[in-house]
């Protein structure tokens, strides 16, 4: 009796998965087969190409007749003191991440403007949790990298051929 309850459990929380409307994200479609990634060699450019192979996008110079071009100008991370407190030492701290870019399509002879994806994320600072804090600022960088290269990414398929 115990098994065909656990059985029936088991085929009910099946059906309740199935109806939610829950699955896989898959892939997403690129409009561009073809990518060249050309500029300054910036560090998210790794996962970048990653997500666009992993999208069937195929990587390759700019001697192969690219669809799209894309160059990095500059990556730029910056710190600055948001807030002190009444002794007058740090509380607040407010970091960016800013990428700068432009593109180029195969038909078109001419650079795009130049665009900018930037990020940034307050965070609260104690000199009593000094290695809690500098992974906590890690931990955000990172984040802001992800959230750059996801920015990137919608960027590159909203362009239009």
């Amino acid at each position: 009796m115990e098994t065909s309850y656990k059985k029936l459990l088991a085929l009910f929380t099946v059906c309740i998965i199935a109806s939610c409307g829950f699955h896989l994200r898959g892939m997403t479609n690129v409009s561009f087969k073809k990518i060249s990634l050309e500029g300054q060699k910036i560090s998210l450019m790794e996962d970048l190409r990653k997500i666009l192979i992993d999208n069937k996008v195929e990587i390759v110079t700019n001697k192969e007749n690219p669809e799209l071009t894309i160059e990095f100008i500059s990556e730029n991370s910056e710190k600055r003191i948001l807030s002190l407190s009444g002794q007058g030492t740090v509380k607040e701290y407010e970091i960016f991440y800013r990428i700068r870019y432009r593109t180029k399509m195969l038909k078109n002879e001419k650079w795009s403007d130049e665009y900018i994806i930037e990020t940034r994320r307050d965070f609260s600072y104690s000199d009593s949790n000094l290695i809690g804090k500098q992974i906590e600022e890690q931990r955000l960088n990172d984040a802001m990298r992800n959230e750059a290269i996801a920015n990137l990414f919608n960027q590159i398929q909203a362009v239009n051929k």
